[in-house]
Formats: structure tokens, C-alpha cells, sequence
């Protein structure tokens, strides 16, 4: 397959598709968590009032949203819309990201809803991020950040790009963003990216990043499954981070793959958490080998997520 890169905020990816098998995923009343030095997953725990899991044994949780709240509203003060108008230029998405409860808002049952609308031929959608990046592993610990989502589903899908992943404050990519969860095209895919480094080649082969390549995902358009990351700096020499879809590992990237120097830079901080959802883009496009959204593109198609955390040990 031809290498297409795409941008998503500051950052270029490669469209590859990896043929890959992975297991039936859980739903969300048996959701696997994570824990543990090399992402040993634990048994599931408990989940609060809020709907949030409780951490596993020996972690403790610095940020968590279970996104209650009135039906309509916008989530908690913990985010941030930005807004963004239409461009074809970096990741050549064609929506307008707006600031819109019709875009981004609570459903009013414990989901926060971000929804792609048609106007015309004009698309808006929405792209929330947390306020500070704050959200880091600690040295001589680890970091698991996870949330339960439910892919969009529309007819028609081509040109689709949810994603849940974490961007570092600073110049891009050599202050890391770490890609939790891509799809495009509505295809029941997904993938996880680590951009680092310097443009043009270098250790995380820019503008193409780290990554895992596009791999089954099967009925995470039909309901509710957990994408999570763990960066693990437990052992200052032998760092990590591993990606994991319903508490099964599809991918790790050490920090001998990239060098000590690139790999401070890149993933020892602290994280801004994004959600959103694009439509068109070279990622898409580069996928279906079209320029998306098309005509047949089914408007009104929503990402729903029940809720996001963060936990963290050391």
C-alpha cells in the first residue's frame, strides 16, 4: 500500500493496513483494566457512581470523567473546545471544529456524544482536549490512561477519523503525541501511533510516526470497548509504552527503539487528553484511495464515549 501522510493538531501518520486477529472485545459491564509493571492486565474492577472504574490495586486515579450531566450540556470544566475552521492543508480534514453543544455535549445517560453534521456541503464536528497538560507518568512509575467508546456507525461511512489519543505541550513531534485510538472510514479498525523526534525521518520515521497499522476491531461500531495506553518508566533504562484494546496488547514501543535523549522529550511529561472527531483527511483518503467525504457520506453519526481515566502507580 502507498504511504500517505496525515496530521491530526500537529502531527503526521501513515495510512498502513496490518492484518492482525483480535479476540471479541468485552462489553462494558466486564471491561478489563490494566495494571501492573509491563502491562500485566488485572481483574476488572470496581466501577463508582460515576460510572468510572475504580483504579486497580496499588494505583490511584488523577483524572477521571464519567461525563454526567444535563442532556445537551457541555462536559465539565475539566475541557476545552477548540475551534478550528475548515482547512485542507496538514491533516486536510474538511469539518469546521466548532464550540457547539450540537457538536459536543452530554447526552444526559452518562456519555459525552461528539457528532459530525452536514450543512450543505459544509461539515462541522467537535474536538474537546483537557485543559493542562498535566496527565503524565511519574518517574520510577506508570500511567494508564483509558476510555470506553463506541465507534460512530453511519451508512455511509468514507471519511470518518475518530480518535481518543495525547498530545504533549511544546514543539510537535519532538515533545511526543501518543495516538491511543484511530479509524477511519467507519471500517471497524483501529490503530495506535507514537510521533516523536524531529520532521523528516529521525527515530519515529516522520511525518509517518510509530505505528501499529490499521488492525480488526470487530464490534466497536456496534457497541461500548476500552482503548487504553500504559507508559511505563518504572525502570528509568528500560521504558515503554504499550497500547491495549479491551486489556489485550496490540502494540509496544520501547525506549532503546528510539534513543534515551528523543524518548525523554517525546513521552517524560505530562499530556493534554483529546477526543474528536474529523471527517475527510489524508488518513481516510489515503485508505479508500478517494478524496472523502463523498456524496454517499451519512451525516449525523456520532462518537459516544461513557468515560475516560487516568491512573497512576510509583
Amino acid at each position: 500500500m502507498t504511504r500517505t501522510p496525515w496530521r491530526r493538531g500537529r502531527r503526521v501518520a501513515v495510512a498502513a493496513a496490518v492484518a492482525a486477529g483480535l479476540a471479541a472485545a468485552a462489553v462494558l459491564a466486564a471491561v478489563v483494566m490494566l495494571a501492573g509493571h509491563g502491562g500485566v492486565a488485572t481483574a476488572p474492577a470496581a466501577a463508582s457512581a460515576a460510572g468510572v472504574p475504580a483504579p486497580p490495586p496499588g494505583w490511584s486515579t488523577v483524572f477521571a470523567d464519567g461525563f454526567n450531566g444535563p442532556a445537551g450540556s457541555a462536559p465539565s470544566s475539566s475541557w476545552r473546545y477548540i475551534s478550528q475552521p475548515a482547512v485542507r492543508f496538514g491533516n486536510a480534514v474538511t469539518e469546521t471544529l466548532t464550540s457547539s453543544t450540537s457538536n459536543a455535549y452530554l447526552d444526559g445517560r452518562g456519555d459525552l456524544d461528539i457528532t459530525a453534521r452536514a450543512h450543505g456541503r459544509q461539515w462541522t464536528s467537535a474536538r474537546i482536549q483537557t485543559t493542562t497538560p498535566d496527565i503524565g507518568a511519574p518517574p520510577g512509575g506508570e500511567l494508564e490512561v483509558i476510555a470506553s467508546i463506541e465507534q460512530p456507525d453511519p451508512a455511509g461511512g468514507l471519511g470518518y477519523w475518530p480518535a481518543f489519543w495525547m498530545l504533549g505541550p511544546g514543539r510537535w513531534p519532538e515533545h511526543g503525541e501518543i495516538d491511543i485510538m484511530e479509524d477511519v472510514n467507519a471500517l471497524s479498525e483501529h490503530s495506535g501511533t507514537l510521533h516523536c523526534g524531529v520532521l523528516d525521518q529521525g527515530p519515529c520515521r516522520e511525518t509517518f510516526g510509530l505505528v501499529s497499522g490499521l488492525l480488526p476491531c470487530p464490534g466497536c461500531q456496534a457497541g461500548y470497548h476500552t482503548y487504553a495506553v500504559i507508559i511505563d518508566r518504572a525502570d528509568a533504562a528500560d521504558e515503554s509504552v504499550t497500547w491495549y484494546l479491551d486489556g489485550r496488547q496490540f502494540y509496544r514501543i520501547t525506549e532503546d527503539r528510539i534513543g534515551a535523549t528523543v524518548w525523554r522529550a517525546a513521552v517524560d511529561h505530562g499530556f493534554w487528553i483529546i477526543f474528536d472527531l474529523a471527517v475527510g483527511g489524508a488518513y481516510p483518503d489515503g485508505v479508500c484511495g478517494c478524496t472523502t467525504p463523498v456524496a454517499a457520506t451519512t451525516p449525523g453519526a456520532t462518537m459516544r464515549v461513557a468515560y475516560v481515566a487516568a491512573y497512576q502507580t510509583g
